[in-house]
């Protein structure tokens, strides 16, 4: 057979010699030939690249495994064949159904143009969970966000259930919480943002794939759409064709029919009124009324000074309503064609190749193990939960949703000693309050630059007392000496 990538559809027995270099079994080539349908309890599909060179060893590229049999294959190559496992650290894991889309072995992300509107979301997401403004925001915190899970998926996967990529972006947070309940202080400030920015998930996806997901999306879909069409026409009238569809839902569109010839003043004022008649709102309950007042008012901070930025207006309302901020960003990058920029203080070029990334089954993955195989070895009894993992990384995990959907999450969101079992030796720190300098000598050390130039003032401002007082004290201790010593001596 000379076709370059074979498949073929193995037993255990069998699967544990091909995962060792050993080629074994009737092989097809692929990507012309599938047999997903042939597989049957306990066996699983295999994809490798065939070698020039006879006598060189196979490498497995991806396994392919039911759902109900994937506990069972990495289960049993944990206990049985540790030196293997994690299985998905150096080969890719799907499910048939995954496998059958796969016409190559190369698969190019399609975002439909709109990744430069997806990686704003992301770093808005990222943002409002991090409450840092962009200058002190770090890349990983923008793996590490819903959105990014969703666009990639989206991205690699084509039309996927959002519960399906929530349920797994949960079940992997869930592996890094500090207590079994995975309870955080930070959950409750991502589930606002997610119900803020479910719609702009629904919107952005109805938007790339050209049609309307529901007809209460229908306004916004038209909106975007219409904003994509005039920007790349550079149409002079924006404004009007962006708001004109939102104008069904709420009147407060109108204002924006003649933004271009309004001054900066009078634009932030339609913002302060938008943002006025959200205020009205029910923070809690998502409607078609709130989210069309935050996607005007989220446009209208791309464009209040003058037709630049003023993001600062989005910012001030996050805390309340965080999806101003998200339609601003999404917004800002709708018709965007050059996605490389420096945009978002240089986060928007990293986010868009991550997200544009290639998904290449012949390349090995980059995560520390995926999902599936990883809810499985999670051992919440241990003291290190995660030791069956093999973790190396310092701070962050790389954990994979989906094959090539890669998220961020940080280790130290683990309890010290779950991370690191408890040591016999005395620690540092117990070390350092036994050493004659302690922790009072930390303290003195660090509050001494403060002191010192009041002590200072202070004896310059009482110079004459206190040479008068020290001369005394002199004298006395050196009569005291002498009588002492006289004393002394007479006894003897």
């Amino acid at each position: 057979m000379n076709a370059e990538y074979a498949y073929a559809v193995v037993s255990e027995t069998d699967l544990t010699d091909l995962l060792k270099g050993r080629e074994v079994g009737l092989a097809f080539p692929w990507p012309s030939h599938h047999m997903t349908r042939h597989l049957t309890p306990s066996m699983t599909g295999v994809v490798w690249k065939r070698s020039d060179y006879r006598g060189d060893p196979i490498q497995p590229l991806a396994l392919i495994a039911r759902e109900e049999d994937i506990r069972r294959l990495c289960g049993r190559f944990a206990q049985l064949h540790s030196d293997l496992s994690p299985l998905t650290a150096w080969c890719h894991l799907l499910t048939p159904q995954r496998f059958e889309k796969l016409k190559s072995p190369r698969c190019e992300p399609q975002l439909s143009g709109l990744q430069a509107a997806w990686s704003g979301l992301v770093v808005a997401e990222a943002q409002l969970l991090a409450e840092k403004p962009l200058s002190r925001l770090r890349f990983p915190a923008c793996l590490a966000t819903q959105t990014f899970a969703i666009a990639r998926t989206l991205a690699i996967w084509g039309e996927t259930p959002e519960s399906e990529i929530v349920r797994r972006f949960n079940a992997a947070n869930g592996l890094f919480r500090a207590d079994a309940s995975g309870a955080n202080r930070g959950d409750s400030r991502m589930r606002q943002v997610r119900v803020a920015f479910q719609p702009i998930w629904a919107t952005l996806n109805a938007v790339s794939r050209a049609g309307i997901s529901g007809s209460e999306l229908r306004p916004m879909v038209t909106s975007l759409t219409d904003l994509q069409d005039v920007r790349q026409h550079k149409d002079r009238d924006e404004a009007e064709r962006f708001a004109r569809p939102l104008a069904e839902v709420i009147p407060e569109a109108h204002l924006l029919f003649q933004l271009s010839e309004l001054t900066p003043e009078k634009r932030l004022r339609i913002f302060d009124q938008i943002v006025g008649v959200l205020n009205s709102l029910d923070a809690t309950e998502p409607s078609l009324q709130r989210n069309v007042l935050a996607l005007l008012a989220g446009y209208l901070t791309t464009v209040a000074a003058g037709g630049s930025p003023a993001l600062s207006l989005a910012e001030s309302q996050a805390q309340k309503w965080p999806e101003i901020m998200g339609w601003a960003y999404v917004v800002g990058g709708i018709g965007e064609r050059v996605f490389w920029t420096s945009s978002f203080d240089g986060l928007g070029r990293l986010v868009s190749r991550e997200l544009m990334r290639p998904f290449d089954l012949d390349a090995p993955p980059s995560c520390d193990f995926a999902l599936d195989e990883g809810s499985v070895l999670f051992d919440s009894k241990l003291k290190d939960p995660l030791v069956h993992l093999l973790l190396k990384q310092g701070k962050i995990a790389t954990i994979a949703l989906l094959p090539g959907v890669n998220i961020a999450n940080a280790l130290s969101d683990l309890p010290v000693q779950e991370l690191k079992p408890q040591m016999t030796h005395p620690s540092r720190y117990t070390e350092e309050i036994r050493d004659n300098r302690g922790i009072w000598g930390m303290i003195a050390d660090s509050i001494w630059p403060h002191l010192r130039p009041r002590i200072e003032e202070y004896i310059r401002s009482r110079g004459n007392e206190f040479n008068y007082t020290t001369d005394n004290r002199s004298r006395t201790k050196r009569k005291s000496n002498a009588s002492q010593l006289a004393l002394k001596g007479s006894k003897k």
